[in-house]
């Protein structure tokens, strides 16, 4: 379980400044992503799309040290911040539509919380079949219950509860239509309000 300490480390407003239930909710989805990763061995080399600050990825690092992991972001100062918080981390910045030489590859791709929040979300997945990893974990909120969520809490009332940020918007079902095209499902779950998944690449 991430501890109340382990959102200190973090800049951004999202994970410092999280109340009670919303640490909560993160605690439940990071250990949901533990599951599949630990689901998705064997695992050596991971890659994550979209590492942002590093939370996932920082958590995943200091639970298994033996592995090796990568980062992209098209942020270069959360890049800076992967580095400075998780040296063992190797970030870069890059885009998920381009991801580079994919030798030598990955034995797993994490994509958590990116895909709404791209124009073309399939050309993104069609960059990391590319990559031939083993497994791919992939998460996106579960809605209408992500927006039910915000409304609650009186984030983005004039939006209805939509991030402004999220231009998709999927349910398990609209998701796993997304997905098959492109990769094998090995497993669908929620943990409120994301759905997440573990697949293989066709």
């Amino acid at each position: 379980m991430i501890s109340d300490a382990y959102f200190g480390r973090f800049e951004t407003v999202k994970y410092r400044n999280a109340g009670a239930l919303k640490r909560k909710l993160i605690q439940r989805f990071a250990s949901t992503i533990h599951d599949l990763f630990i689901e998705a061995n064997p695992v050596e080399r991971v890659l994550e799309i979209g590492v942002g600050e590093g939370f996932l990825s920082g958590y995943l690092s200091e639970k298994f040290p033996e592995k090796q992991f990568h980062g992209v972001d098209l942020n270069p100062a959360d890049v800076e911040r992967v580095k400075r918080l998780f040296p063992r981390i190797e970030a870069r910045v890059g885009s998920a539509y381009d991801l580079g030489d994919p030798t030598p590859g990955f034995d797993l791709v994490i994509c958590a919380e990116v895909l709404e929040h791209l124009d073309a979300p399939d050309r993104a997945l069609a960059e990391i079949q590319r990559l031939s990893p083993r497994r791919v974990i992939l998460s996106v909120p579960h809605e209408p219950f992500f927006k039910l969520s915000n409304l609650l809490a009186g984030n983005n009332v004039r939006l209805l509860g939509n991030d402004p940020d999220h231009i998709n918007h999927w349910n398990p079902t609209s998701f796993r239509r997304l997905i098959e095209p492109r990769f094998e499902i090995l497993r669908l779950t929620t943990s409120y309000p994301w759905v997440l998944c573990l697949a293989a690449p066709r």
